[in-house]
């Protein structure tokens, strides 16, 4: 992956009509957080999918409440929602092919969130582009 498409994605809405997007804006309007940071500390391999990622081997609460809230108020909006349970991770290579396995980061990555983003994707066969729509920042103080 480049390293300018590099994210964790909290919600996948997939395709909607652009007469929906100021609907999603004002579902994620709806969507409180506090800044928190994500300890990015382990690297590993799905072998279903061939995907090398990164993650944490714990999941932040204020990530997981971040999560929680944000589907809902997609549902709430009529938007599709992710069922299975969420898993924080940032793809770092796709299509691998061997053995790899899973490995701690040392040092960790203490990765600051402090907005979280509407974001674009363009297809194109160099990958994709992504294009930010729209951010949200945290709120200190904000209950999470």
């Amino acid at each position: 992956m480049r390293r300018d498409t590099l994210h964790l994605t909290l919600a996948f809405i997939g395709d909607i009509p652009r007469e929906r997007l100021d609907a999603l804006r004002a579902a994620a309007d709806t969507v409180a957080f506090a800044p928190f940071t994500f300890r990015v500390d382990r690297i590993a391999r799905w072998r279903h999918n061939h995907i090398v990622w990164a993650g944490a081997s714990g999941l932040p609460g204020e990530l997981e409440s971040l999560v929680t809230k944000l589907n809902a108020a997609l549902a709430e909006g009529g938007f599709p929602v992710e069922r299975r349970n969420f898993a924080a991770h940032v793809t770092l290579l796709r299509n691998a092919r061997g053995e790899l396995p899973a490995a701690e980061l040392a040092p960790p990555i203490e990765w600051p969130v402090g907005e979280f983003v509407l974001v674009e994707s363009d297809p194109r066969p160099e990958g994709a582009q992504y294009r930010v729509l729209q951010s949200w920042p945290g709120v200190f103080g904000s209950q999470s």
